[in-house]
């Protein structure tokens, strides 16, 4: 399962799936505490993953690796036991205008895995009524300055286009997003 932060990470169908991996965004949903175990974690923000957790974590970029472990300081050997660079692995094809988010990278390195089944919530695209994440928040209800909806769309649907089985995508608004936006 792969959950970004938006607020269909909450869908009450969520509870009711089986799922053997979960992948997270950042560490946001740590304050919200639904599913809150996750085994791989997408980040470049300096927070420590939350007490009692041991995800992988997967960095951008090495650069953003190198700056949140150093952040870590003595932490470190407890906060980030394991480690890897999405560009590291899945190295661009092309230059992109911006860089995908994490959500998107969450995705295609889950297409990479090949699983049976995908399940994506909480990846809105900063498009869904209630706001960025759920409950109540003042953060703007838009991408942040590096990232743009039409490279995200373009990265997710390109890893989608190379997953041959079978997808749930609980996010009204990034699966109306995949059918309608040309990229």
């Amino acid at each position: 399962m792969c959950l970004g932060n938006g607020p269909s990470s909450e869908d009450s169908r969520i509870d009711a799936l089986e799922f053997d991996c979960l992948f997270r965004v950042n560490w946001i949903w740590a304050q919200r505490s639904r599913p809150a175990d996750p085994t791989l974690v997408f980040t470049a923000d300096p927070d420590l993953p939350p007490p009692a957790t041991n995800p992988i974590v997967c960095f951008p970029t090495r650069e953003d690796a190198n700056r949140v472990l150093a952040g870590y300081g003595m932490s470190r050997r407890t906060a980030c036991k394991i480690y890897f660079v999405f560009t590291e692995i899945e190295p661009a094809e092309r230059s992109l205008p911006y860089r995908p988010t994490n959500g998107a990278l969450m995705i295609a390195a889950a297409v990479r895995l090949r699983p049976s089944r995908l399940i994506i919530a909480g990846v809105d695209l900063y498009l869904h009524p209630d706001g960025k994440y759920p409950g109540l928040s003042d953060e703007p209800n838009d991408y942040d300055a590096m990232h743009h909806r039409d490279v995200d769309l373009a990265f997710i649907r390109d890893a989608l286009n190379r997953y041959e089985g079978r997808i749930e995508i609980l996010s009204d608004q990034l699966r109306l997003a995949l059918e309608s936006h040309s990229c």
